[in-house]
């Protein structure tokens, strides 16, 4: 049969193995369930990122598939014969404005005649006008000719503007033949950039609004023609690498504000009948919302992961106790020692004769040490307390101090000493003995206790002085000081009935002084307290004095 110390290292031995082939199973899951989560949270960034560089793209072709549409509208009125013939302007302008009727974002449409008079158009607006000079008709009477977005110049006035915004428009223009092929004027479109606007509303999903998304549109020069009020009109430099890739990227860039945004980009490559302006979409969303998924994944990866590893931690533990339970029952009572405060705190282990010899030499230790503490703490509450009143005498005040100033040091705050002693008593102790005057402070102290606060602290120093200490605050001090007092000298002078129908009744003189303001050295504040005790004596009794008030 083994003897002890082989139990114990057999025991220690299981007890080690156990215990690293748990941590590396452990440090294995923690380490594959962080490959894992990072692996699966770069990809779904990526996925992320892909899509807001698809938003951009779908913003970017709708407005290349609705000017396409647009052009085609203006085909079609290139293929009626009054617009060339111009027989009847009055029908003319009614075919125009019923297009513009089924299409809001129509501002303007007008025909000219081949010097560029504008002959008819929407609402009459310009008729009698040359647009000679404007772009419409100088690019339209060539071929269909698409413009870039542009402010209004000749339209600013003449059309309705409710919102009071500068007015925009993308134009299209072209050539209008008779039959026999001769140039007879041009077929002008404005567009109301409101159109833009609108696809892009129509952009926004739930999903999309939660993420805070923002969609801008760039003009070939890389300036914003669409987006937030702050940035139309700037030229976002930081953007041309990305832009100059025909297929959608993504990328996260810091912007103007400061902030990252995942920002996914698309160039307009045209539509249809719509070859493109060179327009670039952008679509961007603060990095912290595109990727609070990517961080819940994370989070949900890593802590299965930490799951798992305990649940590995659990069975090892469970494994390792059962080699080492005595022994760990033990160890955890021997901890217990000190805090011990029965004699039970040692359970007997029965597994072993070592283990029960062991266990009983603990208990047997146990008691005597509790049998000691209990006698030393009776003799500590002898030496602290005042055998008559209960109250903390001067011993007990001394330890308190010592470990009140530094705290009230840490917390800045004032430590005010009351010190103040019975006037009369001794006339009590004469008249009605001394039986009566111990009856007397033993009623007193109930009204000094009655008066502190919690945290106060009020203790006999002999005979009828005591003092009490006071925590404040440095501007309070004075205050809190004279409170205290006044009710001190109002509960200490009501009478008190002794056996055998005596009223005895005694005054009070008080002297404050506090710490540190008055003095550094808390003995030296008690002596100031003491003297202004003794001014408050000189000065009639029953009196409050704060030892500025003496000098």
């Amino acid at each position: 049969m083994p003897n002890h110390s082989s139990l114990l290292r057999r025991v220690s031995l299981r007890t080690r193995i156990i215990g690293l082939i748990t941590s590396l199973v452990v440090a294995i899951t923690l380490l594959l369930s962080w490959v894992a989560s990072r692996e699966a949270a770069i990809q779904l960034e990526a996925n992320i990122g892909y899509s807001s560089a698809d938003t951009a793209y779908q913003m970017v072709d709708k407005l290349n598939r609705s000017m396409d549409a647009r052009i085609k509208e203006v085909r079609l009125l290139l293929g009626i014969q009054e617009f060339a013939d111009r027989t009847d302007l009055f029908s003319v302008r009614a075919q125009l404005e019923h297009l513009q009727r089924n299409y809001d974002v129509l501002s303007w449409i007008g025909v000219t005649d081949a010097t560029g008079l504008v002959v008819a158009s929407t609402g009459g607006v310009l008729e009698g006008t040359s647009i000679a000079q404007r772009p419409v008709f100088i690019e339209g009477r060539q071929a269909l000719w698409v413009g870039d977005v542009h402010d209004a110049v000749m339209l600013a006035q003449l059309l309705p503007n409710p919102t009071g915004e500068p007015v925009q428009f993308v134009d299209i223009a072209a050539p209008l033949y008779d039959q026999r092929g001769t140039f007879t004027g041009v077929l002008g479109v404005h567009l109301s950039w409101e159109w833009a606007t609108q696809v892009k509303n129509s952009m926004f999903s739930p999903q999309l609004r939660a993420q805070q998304t923002e969609l801008l549109l760039l003009s070939s020069q890389g300036r914003v023609i669409l987006g937030p009020e702050e940035l139309i009109g700037e030229s976002l430099a930081f953007l041309e690498n990305a832009s100059d890739s025909p297929m959608p990227a993504w990328s996260i860039e810091t912007w103007p504000d400061g902030q990252r945004y995942v920002t996914g980009v698309a160039r307009s490559q045209g539509f249809g009948d719509f070859p493109g302006l060179g327009w670039v979409a952008v679509s961007r969303q603060p990095v912290t919302n595109a990727f609070a998924p990517v961080e819940q994944l994370y989070e949900l990866i890593l802590g299965t992961g930490l799951l798992v590893a305990l649940m590995f931690s659990i069975i090892g533990w469970l494994v390792a106790s059962r080699l080492v339970a005595p022994l760990t029952r033990l160890a955890r009572a021997a901890d217990n020692i000190q805090a011990a405060t029965h004699r039970g705190v040692i359970t007997l282990e029965t597994g072993s004769p070592e283990l029960k010899r062991l266990s009983t030499s603990m208990r047997d230790m146990v008691e005597r040490l509790i049998d000691q503490r209990q006698t030393i703490s009776r003799l500590e509450d002898l030496a602290n307390t005042d055998p008559l009143t209960g109250l903390p005498n001067r011993a007990f005040l001394t330890q308190y101090l010592q470990h009140t100033l530094p705290d009230a040091h840490r917390q800045q705050q004032s430590v005010i000493v009351l010190l103040f002693d019975l006037d009369g008593f001794k006339r009590v102790n004469d008249e009605l003995g001394h039986h009566a005057g111990d009856l007397l402070l033993i009623e007193i102290t109930q009204r000094l206790k009655s008066t502190l606060r919690s945290g106060d602290v009020v203790a006999r120093l002999g005979g009828d002085e005591f003092v009490m200490i006071l925590k404040s605050t440095a501007e309070h001090s004075a205050y809190l000081a004279t409170d205290v007092g006044q009710r001190l000298l109002q509960r200490i002078a009501t009478p008190v009935l002794l056996p055998g129908g005596h009223r005895a009744q005694v005054g009070c003189s008080l002297g404050a002084a506090w710490w540190p303001q008055h003095g550094h050295d808390i003995e030296q504040v008690i002596q100031l307290a003491d003297i202004a005790l003794y001014q408050a004596k000189n000065k009639g009794k029953h009196r409050l004095v704060i030892y500025e008030e003496a000098h």
